[in-house]
């Protein structure tokens, strides 16, 4: 199949769309856990120290059943894949779709018709992250992918999950298979607390200087070193977690100084010479600043887009925990505020989901219908009683920044 049969494919019914990542790499989680893509992570194929070859693992029969099932039009049904598949159904963005429209692969027609012919192929893409070692402590997150989050969920009486790492030893196995990538994504954790990255980035100047990288990053702190690495990175793009841009909501929520990462941003920008791609959580926590962060980035050369995520049901701080009148309220003022950017001024990429349907965050399919009331009203107070705890760590209360939450939290 060519990379043109492929996309035709791809643009019939969903239940026959394939996902490149299974037939380009895999991703490599803190704790060493190798999974299909960063949507399956509680599916583990394999872990890093039992694999002695990460090539070898890549061409065995354990990913290859997975190719086979989707191959079969197993997507809406085979797990961690249905993930994406639900996604999609309510109009969210999953990995597979970004995969698809971001990453292009100039190997992929060899290496299909390789993989037919029971030939080894190299690893074109390769999605890591080293550790949970991070500099910041952001509310949306928690000690699994941040290790300063493990004093702040002992105060909080939540589970604390330890220093995750992959070990030193095992790193030059990620290193030997950098000769054959296309495509490598870094993610922490906080890819600059974790100097081994510095260490692979080393290399892959030495064996492949043309393979695309991408890292996220939250900006907080930048070392020299690392600063000489990037200036000799000839194929790098970064994407900056941002998720307000006032000195207040920016360190309520991301737990550091704007200023400060505003600063790297530039500094990144100058001796790279790429823009950098903002990246926004939308949580309860900023949704009613989406406007003013769009607005504040419009105009920034070091910026090249910003890209807004869609919203998690699940979660305890998204914004389906509104009442309906506030949500469609806050929507309405969004779309107008979305609705006339001009990308080639804005340079804005939205992914905000403006449209999607208020049930569909309200209400999860698990949920049943009688039991909508009682958990809503118990999701609201574990958010006030979250938000007031992080109102406690940060030694101010966000809702005098958000008037709206203040609004919902005495009104409703």
């Amino acid at each position: 199949m060519s990379e043109l049969e492929y996309d035709k494919r791809k643009e019939n019914k969903l239940e026959n769309s394939l996902c490149k990542s299974p037939f380009t790499g895999f991703y490599i989680g803190p704790s060493g856990n190798i999974v299909l893509c960063c949507m399956a992570q509680n599916t583990h194929l394999a872990h890093i120290n039992d694999v002695d070859d990460l090539e070898s693992f890549y061409n065995d029969s354990v990913m290859e059943k997975y190719r086979k099932e989707l191959l079969l039009g197993a997507y809406s049904t085979m797990k961690p894949c249905d993930t994406c598949y639900n996604m999609e159904v309510q109009q969210l963005q999953p990995f597979k779709v970004s995969m698809d429209n971001h990453f292009k692969f100039k190997n992929f027609d060899d290496d299909w018709n390789a993989r037919l012919n029971n030939e080894t192929r190299p690893i074109r893409y390769l999605e890591y992250t080293l550790s949970n070692i991070c500099n910041a402590d952001c509310a949306t997150c928690k000690s699994e992918w941040s290790s300063k989050w493990q004093e702040i969920d002992r105060k909080f009486g939540r589970q604390v999950t330890p220093l995750q790492k992959v070990k030193d030893k095992h790193i030059a196995k990620i290193e030997k298979v950098l000769y054959g990538l296309e495509h490598l994504m870094i993610k922490g954790g906080e890819p600059f607390a974790d100097i081994r990255n510095i260490r692979i980035l080393k290399k892959l100047t030495e064996v492949n200087p043309s393979c695309k990288i991408n890292i996220i990053s939250n900006f907080h702190a930048i070392t020299p070193e690392a600063m000489d690495i990037l200036a000799n990175l000839t194929n790098v793009h970064f994407t900056a977690s941002i998720d307000a841009v006032t000195p207040e909501t920016y360190k309520w929520i991301r737990g550091g100084d704007i200023e400060k990462t505003i600063a790297n941003m530039k500094n990144v920008y100058k001796i790279t010479d790429n823009g950098i791609t903002v990246s926004v959580t939308v949580s309860l926590y900023n949704y009613f600043l989406l406007d003013k962060i769009k607005d504040f980035f419009k105009d920034k050369e070091y910026v090249s887009d910003v890209k807004f995520s869609g919203f998690a049901p699940e979660d305890t701080h998204t914004v389906g925990l509104l009442p309906e009148h506030m949500y469609k309220k806050q929507q309405d003022k969004l779309k107008k505020a979305f609705a006339n950017h001009d990308n080639n001024d804005y340079r804005l990429t939205s992914t905000l989901a403006l449209d999607i349907d208020y049930k569909k965050i309200k209400r999860p399919a698990y949920v049943r219908e009688l039991e909508v009331e009682l958990k809503e009203k118990r999701m609201k107070d574990i958010f006030f009683r979250n938000l007031d705890k992080m109102n406690e760590h940060r030694g101010f209360d966000l809702c005098d920044y958000v008037p709206e939450l203040k609004e919902w939290r005495i009104n409703t």
